[in-house]
């Protein structure tokens, strides 16, 4: 991993075409800054004009598409240059869409409700710029730490959507693939994903916060991109 630390806060830097770093645990964390602390640094570091982040319900309102009161948005659709936004996670999957022009840009909360919602399809379809062709998919809980029960897979049958091929059992108990899940369905619209392989939040337990590991710490792990 690329770590860079910026006054006392650590950063994973991903890409810099587009431009896409994560927060990560440190002497400082950044995700408890105040907004305007956020945006002064990234403009003061990394030369962004603006900086935004959302009141995430794991609803798929998506700003760009949606105008929804309070600022609750799981995803966002921007084609403006240096404006940076956040995806908050904590082992649901933080994924960024963009067009091989880099004219358009998505970062989606894909959490198991958003994915059972098709939060993903919605961004997609809902893009009227340059068809996304790129996708990176950000730090998650992996499969060995994601058991789940009877009626989330009962929710997504609700969904007419068949996850059979993303579960495993070991042990009596049932995990489900959040990854494979997600490649499935970009692939369904032609999409690359660059990365072959996502952080465990779970596991990485130096570098990631993990709603699961932690006990429901109210900390997040930001995964920040930007033209």
């Amino acid at each position: 991993m690329n770590v860079i630390e910026i006054e006392g806060f650590n950063f994973l830097e991903v890409s810099q075409s587009p431009n896409i770093i994560i927060s990560l645990k440190g002497e400082r964390n950044f995700s408890e800054e105040s907004i305007k602390t956020k945006n002064e640094l990234l403009e003061k570091y990394f030369g962004v004009s603006s900086y935004q982040e959302f009141n995430q319900t794991h609803s798929t309102n998506i700003l760009g598409i949606d105008t929804i009161e309070n600022n609750e948005f799981d995803g966002f659709l921007s084609t403006d240059r240096k404006a940076a936004f956040a995806i908050k996670t904590a082992d649901c999957i933080p994924l960024l869409l963009w067009d091989e022009e880099q004219s358009v840009i998505s970062g989606l909360h894909c959490g198991w409700k958003g994915l059972k919602n098709d939060i993903i399809a919605k961004a997609i379809e809902g893009n009227s710029s340059k068809p996304f062709t790129h996708a990176y998919i950000g730090p998650h809980i992996s499969r060995e730490h994601f058991e789940v029960k009877g009626d989330f897979i009962e929710a997504f049958i609700e969904n007419n959507k068949d996850i059979t091929g993303f579960l495993s059992n070991f042990e009596g108990r049932t995990y489900m693939n959040l990854r494979q899940y997600t490649v499935h369905e970009l692939h369904q619209y032609g999409i690359e994903v660059m990365n072959n392989f996502s952080p465990c939040s779970y596991l990485e337990k130096d570098h990631f916060f993990s709603w699961r590991r932690d006990n429901a710490n109210p900390f997040r792990n930001l995964t920040i991109a930007w033209f």
